[in-house]
């Protein structure tokens, strides 16, 4: 798990960044303003509830649906990060906490129609994400769902495709999500994938009915 301090330093300028990776088709950003449109699209479909946003950082996903009417609680390890997420949602509930640990025991007491999770899966290890995403079951509504947007692949060989294509900007210290795995080792879950571009995904997990 990467440490707050470098996000900390790299919040004035994250949002502009990655943007920039988009804009220019290149590894690992390529198509994440296509993610955050399709998860936009998905939430905005319903009418509002609550929402919990998992690594949150700068706020420009939940923003998009604070504006829309929804609750909002958003969790990220960086103060730099929330400090301009609190400037877009001033009404919205902030947890200072990292998400390797799991999450605060309050928010395990509450419940959700969305939860969200943008760019931050991949940084727990493989096993740690089946872990995490068992843990969020029991605070999941009836018919709510968890969007991952992420640097993600259907298989491991798209996955090791991607990997030896980009061999010198590969971050050994990621885990970025496998849509096959996940589905061999969440069965008590619907979970579904959709290709955004060649290394970016979005995953819908629900209950099963």
């Amino acid at each position: 798990m990467c440490d707050a301090n470098a996000f900390d330093h790299w919040a004035n300028n994250y949002d502009e960044d990655v943007f920039q990776s988009d804009r220019d088709a290149t590894f690992p950003f390529a198509g994440y303003a296509r993610v955050l449109a399709r998860i936009t699209r998905l939430v905005l479909t319903r009418k509002p509830g609550k929402l919990l946003d998992i690594g949150t950082g700068s706020g420009t996903l939940a923003a998009r649906f604070y504006q829309a009417g929804w609750n909002i609680t958003a969790v990220d390890f960086s103060e730099e990060m929330l400090k301009q997420a609190r400037l877009r949602m001033p009404g919205a509930s902030f947890f200072v906490h990292d998400f390797s640990t799991g999450l605060p025991q309050v928010l395990l007491e509450r419940s959700y129609d969305f939860i969200v999770m943008t760019y931050a899966l991949h940084h727990l290890e493989y096993k740690e994400q089946v872990e995490f995403l068992h843990s969020l079951l029991p605070i999941l509504r009836e018919n709510g769902k968890i969007l991952i947007g992420d640097i993600a692949f259907e298989t491991q060989s798209d996955l090791d495709a991607c990997q030896r294509r980009f061999a010198d900007a590969w971050d050994e210290e990621e885990f970025y999500p496998v849509f096959t795995e996940l589905q061999r080792q969440l069965l008590e879950f619907k979970i579904d994938f959709e290709v955004v571009s060649f290394c970016a995904g979005v995953i819908q997990i629900s209950t099963l009915v």
